[in-house]
């Protein structure tokens, strides 16, 4: 019999306990849980997007800011997590890493990054790599930042709040005017992701990656800026692998989104690219949810690319419901943000593991998913 299946039988004393009991609770332990989610076979790369049902996993050690203590390879938490996530029905794991993280210690991150794939692999789930960032650096100390290592950003001095500060760099950064150690940014930038890339790219597990979630624009003329860079780095990683790329939508800082120019963000003269967006407006009749997911699946169609969610969180059932249906109607995967034991800020708490419940959340997008799919 499964472990999972017994956590809660086998964690308690026996003591007064008839064995008919044990049984019996085994019985119903057994017939509530849900089934395993179905493996998949061959490689991921070439499996539709639409069928990833996937949950972000968050990974210490690939979310390690630059000064902090090394990190270790998380064996045991990585396939107790990724045998829970199959249990209740995810598919496909979000990956967010941090070149921070790299920064912080080479050999543990890349070896973290193996793990997860290999064990993505033995699980039959396929894998999205996101390159991350939160607030662009933890250098500057704003808002819990982390991402870019201090390399990158030292010349920008921090300012009274995260817009002054940031502007300055993002500008520089989507124009690739910043010189690091005599390498234009994206180049610089490139040396690091290649090293991931490379690492795992070889796993049929690996679905692809994402060239940088959360690009921060702070004016109009930068869309320009942002798919030129979506283009460079997508031909990078194409020149040395057949993987996805995703390249993720923009987040606008002191204007308002205009999505007459969101086309410009595309990469140009790149295979197998996948689209993503955010959505944590529910998208209910007549919502702003539901015409940003009609927006989303308009440009895709026009592109010619994939749609992927790659975030998303609900506060009920009902609410998870609504969310599956409108993307499974559009054709588009999602990634639940994310597997946590409790939640803060945007996002949710998926969760279960040997020594817990199942979470609320986890147990709404379960339901959701038997009623939907």
């Amino acid at each position: 019999m499964n472990r999972f299946y017994h956590k809660a039988i086998l964690s308690r004393p026996l003591f007064g306990i008839s064995l008919s009991v044990i049984l019996l609770a085994s019985i119903i332990s057994i017939a509530v849980h849900p089934s395993p989610a179905e493996a998949f076979t061959g490689n991921c790369a070439n499996i539709p997007v639409k069928n990833f049902y996937a949950a972000a996993l968050e990974d210490s050690t690939l979310g390690k800011r630059e000064k902090a203590p090394s990190g270790t390879v998380l064996t045991t938490y990585v396939k107790e997590t990724l045998g829970y996530m199959k249990m209740h029905g995810i598919n496909s794991i979000r990956v967010p890493f941090y070149w921070e993280a790299y920064v912080n210690n080479p050999t543990v991150f890349l070896a973290e990054m193996d793990l997860v794939a290999k064990t993505a692999q033995a699980n039959g789930m396929c894998v999205v790599f996101a390159n991350f960032h939160y607030h662009t650096t933890s250098y500057w100390n704003l808002d819990g930042g982390r991402g870019f290592p201090s390399v990158v950003v030292d010349e920008f001095p921090k300012k009274a709040d995260y817009k002054s500060t940031a502007g300055p760099f993002w500008e520089k950064f989507l124009s690739n005017n910043i010189m690091v150690n005599g390498k234009k940014v994206w180049d610089y930038q490139w040396d690091f992701l290649s090293k991931a890339i490379n690492k795992v790219k070889g796993y049929n597990s690996v679905a692809g990656f994402e060239i940088l979630n959360e690009p921060h624009l702070f004016a109009k003329s930068q869309y320009d800026k942002l798919g030129n860079y979506h283009t460079y780095m997508a031909k990078k990683i194409r020149a040395i692998t057949d993987k996805k790329v995703f390249f993720d939508r923009e987040t606008a800082w002191g204007f308002v989104r205009d999505p007459t120019l969101e086309y410009k963000i595309k990469p140009i003269g790149v295979s197998k690219l996948v689209y993503g967006a955010q959505l944590y407006a529910v998208p209910t009749t007549g919502s702003t949810g539901l015409k940003m997911l009609n927006n989303f699946k308009t440009w895709s169609t026009q592109w010619g690319t994939e749609m992927f969610i790659v975030e998303w969180a609900a506060d009920n059932k009902s609410e998870a419901i609504t969310f599956l249906k409108a993307f499974k109607d559009r054709g588009m995967g999602w990634s639940y943000h994310s597997w946590k034991k409790k939640a803060s800020g945007l996002g949710g708490a998926l969760y279960d593991s040997d020594s817990t419940a199942p979470t609320a959340d986890l147990l709404d997008l379960e339901a959701a998913m038997k009623t939907v799919y």
